[in-house]
């Protein structure tokens, strides 16, 4: 039995698919089942909880042999990474070993480090850090940026108004990658030993500003779009000013100030070559099936929100 952990997001939703037509067992961990039946449809198991309580976990951990976990707590209307990428996959890590569970698989992402400016980065290298130290059978998927989480923050306000908002200068490369790629990462991770004991970088196959993406979804969605800039040092202002009280939105503008200031690129050769079964999509095939017919991509909370 597989528990996936975050099955309702970008993410899950492409991967149970994946493990099940493999006809693997899986079980989908969520804090509202009747949502999570529409999501996932009928071919799962659903098992009520909620990471930020180790109450919960015990019995969704019963007769699980693995568990994903690609819960986060960022994007708009998440309770933040803090609770969520760190003591949300503690709680996980050590239920999956009460359980007996051998392997665990974890979402994290590429950079995450110690003193990484973004709390998010930091709270996902605290997780990794556990996941080493415990005695399960781990592997680690650091995947570069979601495409359809900032296709919709930049996309859907286009298709509703004829406007979006880019955070900084937008003229940064930035390394995005699919939410299909990335489960069929996770699911590889799942069944081959290969990966096990592994830290993993995973991104897609172009470099792209976030002017670019712009262009991108006008083109896919068949209209121009009036774009404004968030000047920098007002994005960090305003980032310090709604941590307090608005933490999700903090987070994203404080994304934003990191993808406009870093590097954010990926060479994608090596893992081409390692994992030739898996081909990379490109961020324009992404807009094309989420704006094409003009419909915006609405999406959950966040990239892979708390089930």
């Amino acid at each position: 039995m597989i528990l996936v952990a975050g099955g309702t997001g970008h993410l899950g939703t492409e991967l149970i698919p994946l493990l099940t037509g493999r006809r693997l067992p899986v079980r989908v961990l969520t804090r509202d089942a009747a949502r999570a039946r529409r999501a996932v449809g009928d071919q799962v198991e659903l098992a009520e909880g909620d990471v930020r309580d180790p109450r919960s976990l015990v019995a969704a951990c019963e007769g699980v042999d693995c568990v994903v976990s690609a819960v986060t707590g960022f994007g708009p209307g998440g309770a933040g990474p803090r609770l969520i990428d760190h003591q949300g996959n503690l709680n996980l890590i050590a239920a999956a070993q009460s359980s007996g569970a051998g392997r665990f698989v974890l979402l994290s992402m590429v950079g995450a480090s110690s003193d990484h400016p973004m709390e998010l980065l930091r709270m996902k290298h605290r997780a990794e850090e556990a996941l080493k130290a415990s005695r399960l059978d781990w592997t680690i998927l650091r995947p570069t940026v979601f495409m359809e989480l900032w296709a919709s923050i930049l996309g859907d306000p286009i298709v509703r108004g004829g406007r979006t908002v880019v955070v900084g200068r937008g003229d940064n490369p930035v390394n995005f990658i699919s939410a299909g790629d990335i489960a069929r990462f996770v699911e590889l991770a799942v069944r081959d030993p290969r990966l096990r004991h592994r830290t993993i970088e995973i991104g897609g196959p172009d470099n792209l500003t976030f002017n670019q993406v712009v262009e991108a979804i006008e083109s896919a969605a068949g209209r121009k779009a009036r774009v404004s800039h968030l000047p920098l040092p007002l994005m960090r202002i305003a980032s310090r000013l709604m941590a307090a009280f608005r933490p999700d939105l903090a987070g994203l503008i404080q994304a934003g100030v990191v993808t406009d200031m870093r590097d954010m690129t990926f060479d994608p050769t090596s893992l081409r070559r390692e994992y030739p079964e898996i081909e990379l999509t490109p961020l324009r095939e992404v807009v094309s099936r989420a704006f094409g017919g003009g419909a915006a991509v609405h999406p959950s909370r966040s990239a892979d929100a708390v089930s």
